[in-house]
C-alpha cells in the first residue's frame, strides 16, 4: 500500500462521518443529554460492535459519577421506571435488542434508541430517537452512502455522537473529579 491510498482511504472514511453527523439533528441529542441528567440509573444495550461501542459509553458515563449499567453484564440490577435504557441498533431489527427493548418498555423505563432505521416499532418503543443516515444493511446499497463495509459508518457516528455528550457533560465538571473514577489498576 503507497501513502496516497491509505490517505485516501482516512480521508474518504473522514468525509463520510462529517457529512453524516452533519444530518444529525442536535434536538434529538439534547433530548438525550436531559434524559441522562434525569435518569436514576442507565442502562446499555446493543450486540455486536455496537454493543461494544456502548460498553465504551456506559464505561465513560460512570467515569462523571452517573450510575451506568451494561445490559447483561456483570453486575446488573433490575430496571425501573426511574431507569433510562440507551440502545444502538442500526437495523433496527436485532431480536434481542428488541426484546429487551419491549421489556423495559412494559417496566417504563424512558428509552432512547440511536438507530438508522426509523421503524415503527423503533418508534413505538423510542421516548428519545437518534436518527443516524448511516447505511444499515450488512451488504451496502447501491446508493452509494458509505464506500465501508457493512455498518461501520453508524457506528462511527454513534461513537462521536456518544463522545460529544460525554464533553458536553462533562463541561460543568471537575476533571479531578472524573479523573478520581477511572480505573487506577492498570
Amino acid at each position: 500500500m503507497d501513502k496516497n491510498e491509505f490517505y485516501q482511504t482516512w480521508s474518504g472514511i473522514l468525509g463520510e462521518i462529517k457529512e453524516c453527523l452533519e444530518s444529525v439533528d442536535p434536538s434529538q441529542v439534547e433530548a438525550l443529554i436531559k434524559n441522562l441528567m434525569n435518569s436514576k440509573r442507565i442502562f446499555c444495550l446493543g450486540a455486536g460492535r455496537s454493543k461494544s461501542i456502548l460498553q465504551s459509553f456506559c464505561i465513560r458515563l460512570n467515569q462523571m459519577g452517573l450510575e451506568a449499567y451494561e445490559v447483561g453484564g456483570i453486575p446488573c440490577p433490575p430496571i425501573t421506571s426511574e431507569d433510562l435504557v440507551i440502545a444502538s441498533t442500526g437495523s433496527a431489527s436485532s431480536v434481542s435488542v428488541l426484546a429487551v427493548l419491549n421489556k423495559a418498555k412494559d417496566i417504563g423505563a424512558r428509552i432512547a434508541i440511536f438507530t438508522a432505521n426509523e421503524s415503527d416499532e423503533i418508534r413505538f418503543l423510542a421516548n428519545d430517537l437518534v436518527l443516524i443516515k448511516a447505511p444499515y444493511e450488512l451488504l451496502n446499497s447501491s446508493d452509494n452512502r458509505s464506500k465501508q463495509p457493512m455498518r461501520s459508518l453508524f457506528e462511527q457516528v454513534v461513537f462521536i455522537i456518544e463522545e460529544s455528550i460525554v464533553l458536553i457533560l462533562s463541561s460543568s465538571m471537575s476533571m479531578s473529579e472524573i479523573v478520581k473514577r477511572h480505573a487506577n489498576l492498570e
